[in-house]
């Protein structure tokens, strides 16, 4: 019994030890506790955690029905993350620099997505089965477009997000299949798979179902 008492009194101290340092870290002192008349736990985590900017392009990840798969994906392509052979040639991984889908290019983020007339096509098709009338343009182009023109909460936005992480998800799909499996598929089947996905994926809104409800099933 007695040292049962004495391993709780011994935690109790371990933790407002521990909780005392936290405060410090939050600039706060005893004598500002005691002036306290309420305490806020998220105003000390948020004092913790400091300020950060936000993201420009956050809506186009966080606000994005696609897959989580897709979203990682566009992630590291948004942040120059993803393993194009432009970077594994700088790490002496490889020396072979062409674009897995074209072979004609210097695969590189800017090319992959979308100077590469494999990707161009794909993405173009993806672009007027949502009635989008416009030429392709390079990666930086196109995710400034959907940063200004697609960050609203209406269907059309959603969609246009979705669709935007899927179609990377599928080049980099492709790309990977063409280099290590030594498979490739047509255009044709490529832009049917993300427009089959964008539809499933829709399922889970009324509201994106009933835009793609309203859109061919094929493009």
């Amino acid at each position: 019994m007695w040292e049962a008492e004495v391993g709780n009194a011994s935690w109790i101290v371990r933790k407002t030890l521990k909780a005392k340092q936290y405060l410090q870290a939050a600039g706060l002192q005893e004598q500002d506790l005691m002036q306290m008349d309420t305490f806020s736990i998220n105003k000390i985590y948020m004092q913790l955690r400091g300020s950060f900017p936000k993201v420009p392009w956050r809506k186009v990840v966080c606000n994005n029905y696609g897959s989580a798969k897709w979203i990682f994906i566009l992630r590291l392509i948004i942040c120059g993350r993803i393993l194009t052979r432009d970077r594994l040639v700088k790490w002496g991984i490889t020396k072979d620099t062409s674009c897995p889908l074209c072979n004609t290019g210097v695969e590189s983020v800017e090319h992959l997505f979308f100077s590469c007339v494999i990707s161009a096509n794909i993405w173009s098709r993806i672009l007027a089965w949502q009635g989008i009338k416009r030429i392709t343009g390079s990666w930086c182009q196109e995710l400034a477009w959907a940063l200004q023109s697609y960050k609203g909460n209406s269907a059309t936005a959603e969609v246009y997000r979705m669709c935007l992480a899927g179609t990377t998800y599928y080049i980099w799909q492709e790309r990977n299949a063409r280099v290590f499996q030594k498979k490739q598929r047509s255009v044709d089947s490529i832009v049917k798979q993300i427009v089959q996905d964008v539809h499933c994926r829709g399922i889970v809104s009324a509201k994106l179902n009933r835009k793609l409800d309203s859109m061919n099933f094929y493009p």
